[in-house]
Parts: C-alpha cells; sequence; structure tokens
C-alpha cells in the first residue's frame, strides 16, 4: 500500500511539473517582444560633469538621420551646436533600436544608485509605430542596451557602417 501511494505521488508530481512546464512555455510565447517598425521622432538627451549632448533621430523619406548637438550655456542663453550628423539606412537602423530593445525602455525611471557621488543623467523620448510613444529617464541607472545604443550613435557619428 505504502509503494503504490509513493507511486501516485511521484505521477501526480509529474503531472504538475509537466502542466507547469507547458504553462510556462506557452506563458512566454503568448507574450511576442514589441518592436519598432517606424520612427517618428526620437531624442536621447545625456547631462554629464563635462558637458550635455542631445541625439536627434527622424526619418527624412525612408533614411533615418542621426543629428548630434553638444549643448552648452553662453552668456546666459541655452546653446545647441551641431556636432555631427550622418544618414543610414532606415532598415539597419531599425534592426540596431530594436537590437537595443528600445521599445522596453517605456516607463523607465533609473534612481540615483546609494554611494554614487556623480553619473550621467538621461531622459529619452520617442513616438514610433504610427504614434506610440516611449518615454525613459534616469541618473547614473540605465535601461539594458542603453549604452550599446549611445556607443553605436557615437560610432555611427564617427564614420562606422551598420552591420
Amino acid at each position: 500500500m505504502k509503494a503504490r501511494f509513493g507511486l501516485h505521488r511521484k505521477a501526480l508530481l509529474m503531472v504538475i511539473v509537466l502542466a507547469l512546464g507547458l504553462f510556462g512555455f506557452h506563458g512566454c510565447a503568448a507574450k511576442p517582444k514589441k518592436s519598432v517598425s517606424s520612427i517618428e521622432s526620437m531624442t536621447l538627451t545625456i547631462h554629464g560633469m563635462r558637458g550635455s549632448r542631445c541625439y536627434e533621430i527622424t526619418d527624412e523619406d525612408g533614411m533615418i538621420r542621426l543629428q548630434r548637438y553638444q549643448m552648452y550655456v553662453k552668456d546666459g542663453e541655452d546653446v545647441l551646436e551641431l556636432d555631427g550628423a550622418v544618414d543610414c539606412d532606415k532598415e539597419s537602423f531599425l534592426a540596431l533600436i530594436n537590437s537595443c530593445q528600445v521599445m522596453s525602455w517605456d516607463g523607465f525611471h533609473g534612481k540615483h544608485p546609494k554611494n554614487v557621488s556623480d553619473g550621467d543623467m538621461f531622459r529619452f523620448e520617442a513616438s514610433v509605430n504610427g504614434g506610440e510613444t516611449i518615454q525613459a529617464d534616469g541618473s547614473a541607472n540605465f535601461p539594458e542596451g542603453y549604452r550599446d545604443l549611445v556607443r553605436s550613435f557615437n560610432e555611427l557619428l564617427s564614420g562606422a557602417e551598420l552591420q
């Protein structure tokens, strides 16, 4: 009797594990990652101890235009000075944006970590996919893919090609 009860317990446990596994896989498959398929506007502003810069991205007749501005104050006035610009293939640029998981940034608010005395602050705003908005900000705390995106922007502006 004891061996038979143990067999039922093992069978029940196997059914539960199998059901949870199937539910878990189905739950993951039911939520495909959202991606950016079009860009109406996109702005990334970074403020740091050594200065501030702003990246503006627009769709210009099927090509993506990436511009970087240096931001500073002169004679009490805010100044935006164009520091670089490049036109990129739209499909390659969208692949870059999606590889950095920009859609998942919406609502991100990276609070400044304790015991960190300085660091960059950022603000990201975008209108994509026909009017869908993405907003994120942080202080020395960034969403996944952020550093890769900034590095890629700077490489593009230095003459690198999108892969």
